[in-house]
């Protein structure tokens, strides 16, 4: 992310975070697992609209994300991605811009959070996974760092016009890696990738549910 950017980023969050508490009372759990420098490549489920918003107020660090086209042509949301240097991608096409633009962030040091599932799920169920994240996942060999909400489904589903007030839970898990058994074709690598990333995000969603029943 560019200083610029980082500097008014970091000026805002503790404002939004007053906000965020008051209307949420967000349980935030594991933001040491987060890498305080370096490229991370943070994966997480995709419930509701507050994913992003709430990810980013209380991100141990600046955070980037990959986010749907079509968004950065309303006014509001593009404010929001424009300060967290977000990076615009295809839903009906793969987007080797997009990969391309990932990467380059990745190698540049950011935080980027993608959402496997492409769009938000229905109900907060997990929708399957894309091979996207898995491959630029693969090509950047950074951390990887699983996330799990829980309750954002509650505060914002996807038959609402506006939030309102719910707890939520945020759970960050340890870092892993890519290191795929040499010789397996690309697509079958892509798939144990995704598969691992769906099993830490389902364990994190299980331990984000229980915090929000404490």
């Amino acid at each position: 992310m560019p200083p610029s950017k980082a500097k008014v980023y970091r000026l805002l969050q503790p404002i939004a975070q007053l906000f965020a508490w008051a209307l949420f009372r967000p349980k935030v759990v594991g933001k040491e697992q987060v890498p305080s420098q370096g490229g991370v490549l943070i994966v997480a489920n995709h419930p509701s609209y507050l994913d992003p918003v709430l990810l980013a107020i209380f991100a141990p660090r600046p955070f980037s994300f990959v986010a749907k086209r079509p968004l950065f042509a309303l006014p509001l949301v593009r404010s929001f991605l424009w300060l967290t240097d977000c990076v615009p991608v295809k839903q009906d096409a793969p987007d080797r811009r997009a990969l391309r633009l990932s990467l380059q962030k990745l190698r540049d040091g950011a935080a980027l959070v993608v959402f496997p599932e492409g769009t938000r799920s229905d109900y907060g169920k997990l929708r399957p996974f894309q091979f996207g994240p898995a491959l630029i996942a693969l090509e950047a060999q950074v951390p990887i760092v699983p996330c799990g909400l829980a309750g954002f489904h509650e505060a914002w589903h996807m038959d609402a016009p506006l939030p309102r007030p719910r707890p939520v839970a945020i759970v960050f898990g340890s870092p892993f890696f890519v290191n795929p058994p040499a010789g397996l074709p690309t697509r079958q690598i892509l798939s144990l990738i995704t598969e691992r990333m769906r099993q830490e995000i389902e364990r994190l969603m299980a331990s984000a549910e229980q915090l929000l029943s404490k």
